[in-house]
Formats: structure tokens, sequence, C-alpha cells
């Protein structure tokens, strides 16, 4: 597939075209689990819709797969909605336009008194009280699988007998299962509870998570040893979002694959040349996702 020129935008900065390609649902593989409370009501919003909104972001692993870099639940729901193709961005993971960093999880939904009831009954646990920034340490160290607030100065270290990657990524998707399955789960980026109440006014607790390296998140695809949703973070320099592209060209409808992307670059052109294509250099937030 040949490749786009650089553009010029309005900014009059010189940017190179996101890499946009149509390629096989089963080519991609997902290093974390699906949300459900993100992904049901995303399959009914793109069925609702007809249109691929916001591509995954993906990196090859080979010459054939890909690993999800942030995109795994609408990934599920091509994937249960019976779509044999799907519309990514491909990017080079040791770029300097990607960067991984961590999301926490606030929860709420439930009872202080429960999450810490549900976190006690996983077995191997192990669960020590500490001041926040001795937690924060022991978490630096690897010495914690991940660490839970329940008030600003006050933390638990969790951890458990789990030496391999696939080990440690077992315990934490039990932790995890204990809210997702009976509170609500969002994501966020700092550990003071008292600032998450700001978003969030009935949050009980902060899920602090370790810093992944790529190579982890390549390995935890490629042996299929995910990590819980919502942890990884990926920020890409130039992502391309709002493509509102026909969902329709994601199906088997007599195409080839390499006739799927000629038409993909045809419709990125004509809407170069309509000038509905932007750029934005900043950070951009988004309030219709």
């Amino acid at each position: 597939m040949a490749n786009l020129n650089p553009v010029e935008f309005e900014s009059s900065t010189r940017e190179i075209m996101p890499n946009l390609q149509i390629v096989r649902v089963d080519q991609l593989l997902p290093h974390e689990t699906h949300d459900n409370q993100r992904s049901t009501p995303l399959i009914k919003r793109i069925q609702e819709s007809g249109i691929w909104l916001n591509p995954p972001v993906v990196a090859p692993m080979d010459n054939e797969r890909y690993v999800i870099l942030d995109g795994a639940n609408r990934h599920f729901c091509l994937l249960s909605l019976g779509y044999p193709y799907i519309l990514v961005q491909v990017v080079d993971y040791e770029s300097e336009s990607v960067k991984l960093e961590t999301w926490h999880h606030v929860v709420s939904g439930l009872s202080w008194f429960e999450f810490l009831r549900n976190l006690r009954e996983i077995p191997a646990l192990k669960m020590e009280g500490m001041d926040l920034l001795s937690a924060r340490a022991k978490l630096a160290q690897r010495e914690a699988l991940a660490y839970t607030v329940l008030s600003d100065n006050r933390a638990y270290a969790l951890s458990a007998d789990a030496n391999t990657l696939a080990e440690r990524n077992h315990v934490l998707n039990r932790i995890v299962d204990t809210y997702k399955m009976s509170g609500t789960l969002n994501r966020i980026n700092t550990d003071s509870l008292s600032v998450a109440r700001r978003l969030y006014p009935n949050a009980v607790a902060i899920i602090v998570f370790p810093r992944y390296e790529p190579p982890e998140i390549m390995v935890a695809a490629r042996d299929r040893a995910y990590l819980p949703p919502g942890i990884s973070r990926h920020i890409i320099l130039g992502r391309a979002m709002r493509l509102n592209y026909p969902l329709a060209a994601l199906s088997e409808n007599g195409e080839t694959l390499t006739q799927k992307n000629e038409a993909l670059q045809k419709w990125i052109q004509q809407r170069m040349a309509d000038k509905r294509v932007r750029f934005y250099a900043e950070p951009t937030y988004l309030f219709d996702e």
C-alpha cells in the first residue's frame, strides 16, 4: 500500500499523515481484557451509527500480527458484531511519538467495607496498611503489585507470591474483578481521593498500578497474559480520531483486503482535498466519546 506524502497543515508545520490501514480482525492481539462497562454500550452505539469513529492504535508484532495499544474494547465490539475487518492506526512503538503511561482506577458503586472485604477474599493476596508515601515507594520498587487508597494519607499495599508477568497480571485481574463486576470503574491519573471525588463524588477507593514498559505490553499480548482493562495508557502524537468511516466497508462485501485499503486511501485523499482533516498539536478534551 502506498504511503501518503507529507501534508502542509494550517499551522504551517509539516506533519506525516497517520498510517491508517484496514486489516483482518483476527490479526490483532489485545494486551488487556476488555471492559464490559465500556464495550456493552459501545456495541450499541456502533450498530446505531453505522460508522467507525476512532480507530484502535496498533503496533506491529510480526509480519502478520499487530498488538493493540489502545482500543481493546472497540476490537471486542467488532468481533462481537461479526465484522471480519477493522480499520486501525499503525504506529512505531519505539518512536518518540508513542508514550506509555499508567491509568489508576477510581472505584464507586459499593461501600468501602464491601471493597475491602472483596479484596481480602482473594486467595494469597496480602494487604499491608501504611502511609501513602511508603506505598508509592513499594510500588515503584515492584515490591507491591498495586496499592489502594481509602483516604488521602493512608493506603494498603497489595502483594502476592507472583514472580512472572503472567502471575502478576493474573492477580491484578482478580483484584479488578472484585469491583468491575459489582461496582463502577473509572480511569484517573491521581492517587488523591479528595481530588478524585471532585469528578466522582461517590468514589470509595483508588487502585494504583505499576508502570509498565513496552516489552511487557508486547509479551502480555503474545503470551495472552492480559493486563486488566484500563491500566495501560498510550499517548500518541498524531492520533487519528473522528474518522466517521462507513462501517459497511469493514464487512465481507466482495472486495479484497487490497481493494479495501485502496478505497480507504482514496477516501483519505478526498478528505484532504475537501479540507476535512485538521491537526491539533495541543492536548485536547473530547466530550463525545
